[in-house]
């Protein structure tokens, strides 16, 4: 017979409700803050140095380097811009780490984090190089939408592990998917904007119907007991909010302003990549790490 505690709940419940905080205790180290800290630290740095030093560090689209290829992703010419990295940085990371630290996925947090800010820069500077144009490319925001594309893979990890949930890192494509349809939606040419968002609504759909097919009784009594779990529907709500909230920001209507014009492009870019990029790796096992 399951035992119970004093206020009524069984054991196996009871302990269902503490496995959100005790994976997250358990999972951060006082260390990860200060490595978080550094990209901020960093931004922060590189503005305090003179103009003329930034703008040689700036990406020239007609006259690239590779060290500007690399900084200029590090690079922010006024403080509105950086104000705005840093404001989603501190939003969108903080998250993705402690989605990832809940679903005992600590390390491959890290391995992503180490992969976007030392190899995407130079990826996403290449892909800019495509089209060419006397422009000069700065800011962090590609790199930061990696982030953003990391985080369908950060829910949909962290749904299945605490609420045992048909859902999981390798079945996370209809969340990215429904993420690319509202991006088309917001910031897409109205033609091709509806039509792109259609194809990535109806791909977002495919893949969901599976989940929704394993949808059953099991699984059902599995979520309702876990939803109990102080902070697990509270934690997932907010990742959600920070996800569909920060493609608003980074896919405005508007998209030239105060002499400066937001690159749509190398922000799809990023989205995509951190997401094709991190869910290949958990695909191929190259993410099982925890």
């Amino acid at each position: 017979m399951k035992r119970a505690t004093t206020d009524g709940v069984g054991v196996d419940e009871h302990l269902e409700r503490r496995a959100l905080g005790a994976a997250v205790r358990q999972g951060v180290r006082r260390t990860d803050a200060l490595v978080l800290l550094t990209v901020p630290l960093v931004l922060l740095a590189v503005f305090a140095l003179p103009a003329s030093t930034r703008q040689g560090l700036a990406l020239a689209y007609d006259a690239p380097t590779v060290l500007s290829a690399y900084t200029s992703h590090f690079v922010h010419l006024s403080a509105g811009h950086l104000r705005v990295n840093l404001m989603g940085y501190l939003l969108v990371v903080p998250t993705a780490y402690v989605l990832s630290v809940a679903a005992g996925r600590r390390r491959q947090f890290f391995v992503v984090f180490t992969a976007f800010v030392v190899a995407f820069p130079l990826a996403l500077s290449a892909l800019n190089l495509v089209f060419a144009r006397p422009r000069l490319g700065v800011g962090f925001s590609g790199i930061l939408l990696a982030f953003v594309g990391y985080l369908p893979v950060a829910i949909l990890g962290m749904a299945g592990q605490q609420l045992h949930a048909p859902v999981d890192r390798v079945r996370s494509q209809w969340l990215f998917f429904f993420g690319l349809a509202l991006i088309a939606l917001v910031s897409g040419p109205r033609l091709y904007g509806t039509a792109i968002a259609a194809a990535a609504l109806l791909a977002g759909v495919l893949f969901l119907l599976p989940v929704v097919e394993d949808w059953g009784d099991a699984h059902h009594g599995r979520i309702r007991r876990a939803v109990g779990s102080a902070g697990t529907v509270e934690l997932l709500l907010v990742g959600a909010l920070v996800f569909v909230g920060y493609l608003f920001v980074a896919f405005p209507t508007e998209v030239s302003a105060d002499g400066t014009v937001v690159n749509i492009y190398s922000h799809v870019l990023g989205y995509a990549l951190g997401y094709v990029a991190t869910y290949l790796a958990v695909l191929s096992g190259g993410l099982n790490v925890d």
